[in-house]
């Protein structure tokens, strides 16, 4: 299974939602969604209802690290959201668990917030000092995932995976200050873990999907745009991330000249290469017609690729 770790941003959102149904019908993504705005308004409750009429299962991260939720216990506006929500077994609850966290009063602080429903898992993105007293903590509350980062050895978390279902975390995006940086860039695996997941013993693997780990709020007017495309070159390989960049870097002016820049040399990879996704017709339509979607829709596009592409690889007999 595929656990794509997504930020509550607007795009990231509305590529799950849009992708819904085509996700829903293969069953194999399960999205992690660390929620940054407040769920009233911000998309997040219509992403929600797509995945559950769809049927796809996910996890939403109750303690986000980082954006307006920020809160090393459970936010208390996603806790006010779950208590007005009528909860399918679809629902399946995340804590961030880092070497700041104090285990015993994130749990305890779960327990009185949510009371106990639904299911649990757990992002582990360091070593908690109280790491060995989550099996006991958590011991009837349903944990059916432990997502460990790949930074750490498997053996820390050996007590915890004998009740749980492991999960592999890996940041695959190789993240640069500033797009202009890709136009020499062209090439480079962003994973194996489809390969090998099932042989190293994981239920699935995580990424943080053509995004990377490292999150911003809000945006600038680029100098480049650059897209970020990952594919298969053949059933078996590793995954590879190319990067299409526009030429005309010098300033900041016409950003749509420069988003057909990038999407032309996109194009002409996707024919070379016979590349048909949902994504990919998109932007082959913006250079047939010489449109300008806005940079929000380039990176919804991208992901929405990438998660086409994991779960289709998955579905393969």
């Amino acid at each position: 299974m595929y656990f794509p770790y997504l930020r509550g941003k607007q795009y990231e959102l509305l590529a799950l939602k849009e992708l819904s149904v085509l996700l829903g019908k293969q069953q194999k993504v399960i999205p992690i969604i660390e929620p940054v705005r407040s769920p009233n308004g911000s998309g997040l409750d219509r992403c929600l209802t797509a995945m559950h009429d769809a049927s796809i299962g996910f996890v939403l991260v109750l303690n986000p690290s980082v954006g307006e939720l920020r809160n090393p216990h459970v936010a208390p506006e996603l806790a006010q959201y779950l208590s007005e929500q009528n909860r399918s077994t679809n629902w399946n609850l995340g804590l961030l668990i880092d070497e700041r966290t104090n285990v015993a009063d994130l749990i305890a602080n779960y327990r009185e917030q949510i009371a106990g429903q639904g299911r649990l898992t757990l992002i582990h993105k360091g070593i908690a000092e109280g790491l060995g007293e989550l099996p006991s903590l958590t011991s009837d509350l349903r944990r059916e995932f432990d997502v460990i980062d790949d930074r750490w050895r498997r053996r820390y978390f050996r007590d915890l995976l004998a009740s749980s279902q492991g999960i592999t975390l890996r940041d695959g995006f190789p993240g640069e200050e500033r797009n202009a940086a890709y136009l020499g860039k062209e090439e480079s695996v962003f994973t194996d873990d489809h390969l090998f997941y099932v042989e190293e013993s994981w239920f699935g693997f995580s990424d943080y999907l053509t995004i990377g780990e490292p999150y911003a709020d809000g945006g600038f007017t680029p100098r480049a745009v650059a897209i970020h495309w990952t594919y298969e070159p053949h059933p078996g390989a590793p995954i590879l991330i190319r990067h299409f960049t526009s030429e005309s870097n010098g300033d900041t002016a016409n950003v749509g000249g420069k988003f057909l820049e990038a999407a032309r040399k996109l194009v002409a990879f996707l024919d070379l290469h016979d590349i048909h996704t949902e994504a990919s017709e998109v932007f082959r339509s913006h250079v047939a017609n010489s449109t300008y979607p806005g940079l929000g829709i380039v990176k919804k596009l991208s992901i929405q690729n990438h998660l086409e592409l994991m779960s289709g690889i998955l579905s393969r007999p």
